[in-house]
């Protein structure tokens, strides 16, 4: 039997700005053609609210076409009454192309007064990347290799090739010409050519006031960075996501969180721990309780990521149960069923996530024992004395999605999500 459903159009005006977040150009424009209403409404929330999926260049060319053609109320932004524009990513520009984009952005924007990337890669030399703060950029992907070091100056660029690129005490000074810079997300090549640095000190030194979070993405953490960072005091910083890693990752990750006095720092909200990027090293990493002891005592840490740590007990995670401000929790695969396990005994857990660190393995997206995760999840359910209100899959197969979803049916208390 086949069953048609069609949305009361007060309903979809409402769930409309839903629908549409976070998607690219392409679809929105979809969405806001099936109605005068629905145009109006995106044209509202494109102009006002949301962030822009198209190259800048992209988008002045659309907006000559629409000032040659007379169409500028058909036009899906109404840029004249533009007063700041987000886009989502920002390409190395050279500073004369900068400076383009910015002259052809006021031709057609007349109230225009500043653009917001929210993601950027970093030409290290440009010495005036905001163009008399016209530009801001929230997010800085950081990368450098052997062939592409974090130079800031020229000078600094000479010294530097006088000796070990690997050792050099880069100054990271480039940052502090992002004035409202809010994250940096760190990386180095994964090949022959890349370039874990030890002394990342300057980051912290020109970024101290204004970054609320410092990602580790395809980069090793240095040791003495995680105690610099969780003592720096810094009020800005809420989240730090690191990768650790030796001969004996449980050991090391313990000492070095219990040295910096993490129970103590009363700024950090997210922490999350991933691999190191070495398939080389010999991980013992399956006891993570000495590290979740150095915890008890800290009261602003909401999030925890445990993808580290290859849990095989629910009992190695009990010190957890004495740090009820922690709320949510990522694990990885293998240890998927140990954190259910784990929440049916801390009732201060609401939300469990399973991480899927494709940096440390590139292979993940072949995984095909997704059956491990819906059999983990069914054995819960039959059990749940949690109060878990949320679990967050990656994005499952069809076939594994539906089961979950059938599951999901008989624990009404429990709302699964996925992400890719």
């Amino acid at each position: 039997m086949e069953i048609n459903l069609k949305l009361n159009s007060l309903i979809f005006n409402e769930i409309l700005p839903y629908l549409s977040y976070n998607n690219n150009y392409k679809r929105i424009l979809e969405l806001s053609l099936i109605s005068k209403q629905s145009f109006q409404i995106i044209q509202n929330l494109l102009t006002h609210k949301f962030i822009i999926k198209l190259d800048p260049n992209n988008l002045i060319n659309s907006m000559k076409k629409s000032k040659e053609n007379n169409k500028y109320e058909l036009f899906l932004i109404k840029y004249k009454e533009l007063e700041s524009i987000h886009f989502d990513h920002c390409n190395i520009y050279s500073k004369k192309i900068f400076k383009k984009i910015k002259s052809e952005l006021l031709e057609q924007c007349e109230q225009l007064k500043k653009v917001i990337f929210k993601n950027a890669n970093v030409d290290t030399l440009d010495e005036t990347p905001t163009c008399d703060n016209f530009y801001e950029f929230r997010v800085l992907d950081l990368f450098w290799n052997t062939e592409q070091p974090p130079f800031s100056d020229d000078p600094e660029h000479q010294l530097a090739a006088c000796g070990e690129f690997y050792t050099f005490n880069y100054s990271f000074e480039f940052l502090s010409r992002y004035p409202n810079l809010k994250k940096i997300s760190i990386s180095t090549s994964n090949n022959y050519i890349n370039m874990h640095l030890e002394d990342l000190d300057g980051i912290l030194r020109n970024c101290y006031s204004t970054v609320e979070a410092i990602k580790f993405d395809s980069h090793n953490t240095p040791h003495d960075f995680v105690g610099k960072v969780i003592n720096s005091k810094s009020p800005a910083i809420k989240s730090f996501t690191v990768r650790l890693g030796n001969r004996n990752t449980s050991k090391l990750v313990a000492n070095l969180f219990r040295k910096s006095e993490i129970s103590t720092n009363n700024t950090l909200k997210v922490l999350k721990l991933r691999h190191y990027l070495d398939s080389a090293t010999s991980y013992l990493n399956q006891e993570p309780t000495e590290f979740l002891k150095t915890l008890i005592g800290n009261q602003t840490l909401e999030k925890l990521g445990l993808e580290l740590f290859k849990v095989s007990n629910s009992e190695k995670l009990s010190p957890l149960i004495q740090v009820p401000n922690i709320t949510t929790l990522i694990c990885n695969f293998e240890s998927f069923e140990t954190f259910l396990l784990h929440c049916n005994e801390n009732h201060n857990i609401t939300t469990l996530k399973i991480g899927w660190d494709t940096r440390y393995n590139p292979f993940l997206h072949d995984f095909d024992d997704n059956n491990v995760l819906v059999n983990a999840f069914s054995n819960f359910i039959k059990n749940n004395k949690s109060s878990l209100h949320s679990i967050i899959f990656p994005r499952l197969p069809d076939n594994n999605l539906k089961e979950l979803i059938n599951i999901e049916r008989f624990c009404s208390s429990i709302t699964l999500y996925y992400y890719k």
